[in-house]
């Protein structure tokens, strides 16, 4: 079996009692990646869900309770969300068994398959074409993605596929700049799509890149001073998000999780509200062949070994 050389992201003490006070809200403990939780059911009259933390605690529990409410409709059985601190979490939990299906970032996706042959299930019609955002303080001056060189930034999580991987990408093979050696300093892990957006604002980093979706709701929700953050590049798409299988699952059991995304129609109320607060306008099913240029960038990267 392959090792993977990705270390978690370091979560701070704050985002560690918001988790805990999701998980508390959703009735579970939160997991981390040294204690994984209640034991797994035996019989599959529960499932259980997860899904990588990549925005704070509180838009997860508003993101995922229609979800679950859904999902335990159409399964016919008990469907419990359990909260992890982190992405590596999110892996660790799926590759042990301690739940059925996790909410996975490419990279994250990429990261379980080697790891315990997690299989791809579904993703979201924009997964198959997801970008990232690079965006700047407006007080830094910088306007271009070559005059990040010497300016200090911010990724997500390490695991992250649109925070951390293709950013760090195409920053090596569009621009030339190395993040380790060409930053003012190195660079600083946020953790979350969100927490990136705050740094920059608050101009704790003149500099960082995130997911475009999470850009977009959080311009949408006016949710930070438009004034002091601009968008200075769009990436070219890229594959990304995706919900996959613990590997010992029954066949049976993984297409009835598929169907019930699959079955989703915009034209439902219920459904549309669902498929909205995904980012969604319809789910199509994955395949492990989607991901194998992750699997590249991150081995071209270091990332992965």
């Amino acid at each position: 079996m392959k090792r993977l050389s990705t270390r978690p992201s370091t979560v701070s003490r704050t985002r560690r009692t918001a988790l805990a006070a999701t998980a508390t809200l959703l009735g579970l403990s939160a997991l981390s990646p040294l204690g994984l939780g209640a034991a797994h059911a035996q019989a599959q009259d529960v499932i259980r869900v997860s899904g990588i933390p990549d925005e704070n605690p509180t838009e997860l529990a508003r993101k995922y309770q229609p979800l679950i409410d859904h999902l335990q409709k159409h399964l016919g059985v008990k469907v419990v969300y359990v909260p992890v601190i982190d992405y590596g979490a999110a892996v660790s939990a799926l590759a042990a068994g301690k739940v059925d299906f996790a909410w996975l970032g490419g990279f994250t996706f990429v990261q379980a398959k080697v790891l315990a042959g997690a299989r791809p299930v579904v993703m979201r019609d924009i997964d198959r074409e997801f970008h990232s955002v690079f965006i700047v303080n407006t007080a830094s001056g910088i306007s271009k993605p070559e005059e990040l060189r010497g300016k200090s930034f911010a990724f997500g999580a390490k695991s992250s596929t649109s925070g951390h991987l293709f950013p760090r990408h195409f920053l090596s093979s569009r621009f030339q700049i190395d993040p380790d050696k060409d930053f003012a300093g190195a660079p600083i892990y946020s953790g979350a799509h969100d927490a990136t957006v705050k740094m920059v604002e608050s101009g704790k980093v003149q500099a960082g890149a995130l997911n475009m979706e999470v850009w977009n709701r959080l311009v949408a929700g006016d949710k930070f001073d438009k004034n002091k953050v601009k968008v200075i590049w769009t990436t070219p798409p890229f594959v990304d998000y995706v919900w996959a299988a613990r590997k010992d699952l029954p066949p049976a059991t993984v297409q009835k999780f598929a169907n019930a995304f699959m079955q989703l129609e915009a034209s439902d109320p219920a459904d549309q509200a669902v498929m909205a607060l995904q980012g969604a306008k319809r789910f199509v099913p994955a395949k492990v062949e989607d991901f194998d240029v992750i699997e590249q960038v991150g081995r071209s990267t270091g990332l992965l070994k």
